[in-house]
């Protein structure tokens, strides 16, 4: 027998004990949330073929992908995302089921990050898709249900709330070329205006000016707004935009989500994969969002449907790890009385349990 070798491939983690029941105790959670919420759950395999994630709206990076190959030399990928997965379900064995499907999954994503980057290989990733439907109804119904899913998580917590469009129907009409508007995208992502004068010093000064006040275009609704119209002042497309916007933020005035919404409009995409609503869920103790979502109609046209869509994914991996799940303390079941033993452990489980029939 060879020597057991001790150490994880990177990225990935052993999970011991209290760890362990954490996860399985969130992710039981966010499942009965979604199950009571009207949403139906799937599965789908850990190996997809990659066609799956390689069509004209790649999203995920082909060098993030673990990629192998079967017995017939085709190509398949470890399951980078749920979303297309769950795109190929509906249109292969659901296309003539009744829309909207409201559909809800709950299973492991494997991304193959460089080292360096300190970024889990494999996350457990909990999340719903909407699949048809009114738009502005599904919305509403995507944006509550995240909500409710970071509620459970505590009282601290906050949804940013954008529009994946609102930035190019701003600089819609003025000359810039496809490499500054995408150069223009990452520098907004990473919220690093200070970039900007050295990497796209040749891009128009309006528009480098307006890139500039976006992303502090972050916080409260009503004040984000005022501020927003002053800056589009006559584009009718990003007014929409605004006015659209604004009716989503009005619908959850009076109600306890109320405060836990902040509007950010340099919410923007370095990959063209969101097409309108975009949302990003934080909560205290985590640097980064643990949900994430937003409407991607154009993603379904390019598997050849014309069918609106939305969702969400929740890393359910980082946020375990704040809301940690203490094992129950259980007696010890001796079994060295034989039949007895037996007897005794049952009356416990039935005590604990009642009927334990499928």
């Amino acid at each position: 027998m060879g020597i057991v070798r001790k150490y994880l491939p990177a990225g990935t983690r052993d999970l011991i004990f209290e760890e362990a029941a954490s996860v399985r105790n969130l992710d039981n959670r966010l499942m009965n949330l979604y199950l009571t919420l009207g949403f139906r759950p799937i599965e789908t395999p850990v190996l997809e073929y990659y066609d799956v994630f390689n069509h004209e709206k790649r999203y995920i990076s082909e060098k993030s992908i673990f990629k192998l190959s079967d017995q017939e030399g085709r190509l398949v990928a470890l399951r980078p995302d749920n979303t297309s997965p769950v795109i190929r379900v509906v249109l292969s064995k659901l296309k003539d089921a009744d829309y909207p499907l409201k559909i809800c999954y709950s299973q492991p994503i494997f991304r193959n990050h460089i080292a360096f980057h300190a970024k889990k290989s494999q996350i457990l990733q909990s999340g719903i898709e909407i699949i048809g439907g009114n738009k502005q109804e599904e919305d509403l119904r995507c944006l509550f249900t995240s909500l409710a899913c970071l509620r459970m998580c505590g009282s601290d917590y906050k949804l940013e709330i954008g529009n994946a469009r609102f930035f190019d129907t701003l600089v819609a009409g003025f000359s810039i070329s496809e490499q500054e508007r995408n150069d223009l995208r990452t520098l907004m992502a990473a919220k690093n205006s200070g970039g900007y004068s050295f990497a796209l010093n040749m891009t128009n000064p309006i528009v480098l000016k307006l890139a500039r006040e976006l992303p502090r275009l972050c916080g409260s609704p009503r004040q984000v707004l005022i501020r927003a119209r002053a800056l589009v002042q006559d584009n009718r497309d990003s007014l929409s935009i605004l006015d659209e916007l604004e009716t989503v933020c009005s619908t959850f005035s009076g109600t306890e989500f109320e405060d836990k919404i902040i509007l950010d409009l340099g919410i923007v995409q370095k990959i063209n994969y969101y097409t309108g609503l975009v949302f990003r869920g934080y909560v205290s103790g985590i640097g980064e969002a643990v949900l994430s979502g937003g409407r991607y109609d154009d993603l379904m046209q390019s598997f050849g449907a014309d069918l609106s869509a939305c969702g969400f994914g929740i890393n359910v991996s980082d946020l375990s790890e704040l809301c940690r799940t203490p094992i129950p303390r259980v007696p010890d079941l001796s079994f060295r009385e034989g039949q007895n033993s037996i007897k005794n452990a049952l009356d416990y489980l039935n005590g604990i349990q009642g009927d334990t029939s499928c």
